[in-house]
């Protein structure tokens, strides 16, 4: 399942810029095509967001902003990150780029060139340490 933040839980949504303070994720699945929006229990938490998404069963996310914080989490979780771009797309479109695998993969080995967390001092701010 591909984890998409999306602005509302309307189907025509949009995907949205800002990963943990995402209302609303889309869930995918790469071998239906198919998708359903659910409620973002960690919303205005990226680390308690990447948890949220880990128990729905995500196995790889999309985001535009995103910081260091959640990252590690999903990371650790097993799930692949992967870089949508920062500026938001229907979701029809992001769930194509999604499954037709044309996204930039983010790892530690990356993570300096992808991950910011669009906060105004570019910092993540989700209160946690980093390794």
């Amino acid at each position: 399942m591909i984890a998409i933040p999306v602005e509302s839980n309307t189907m025509n949504t949009m995907s949205t810029k800002l990963f943990g303070n995402a209302k609303y994720f889309a869930l995918v699945n790469p071998l239906t095509d198919s998708h359903i929006i659910v409620e973002n229990e960690g919303c205005g938490n990226g680390i308690k967001t990447a948890d949220f998404l880990l128990k729905k069963g995500a196995k790889s996310a999309v985001y535009g902003f995103l910081g260091d914080g959640p990252f590690y989490a999903m990371m650790n979780g097993g799930m692949n990150v992967y870089w949508l771009g920062k500026e938001t797309l229907p979701l029809e479109n992001a769930i194509h780029y999604a499954i037709s695998e044309s996204l930039v993969q983010v790892t530690p080995e990356n993570a300096d060139l992808y991950l910011d967390p669009g906060t105004n001092g570019g910092a993540c701010e989700c209160g946690c340490t980093h390794e």
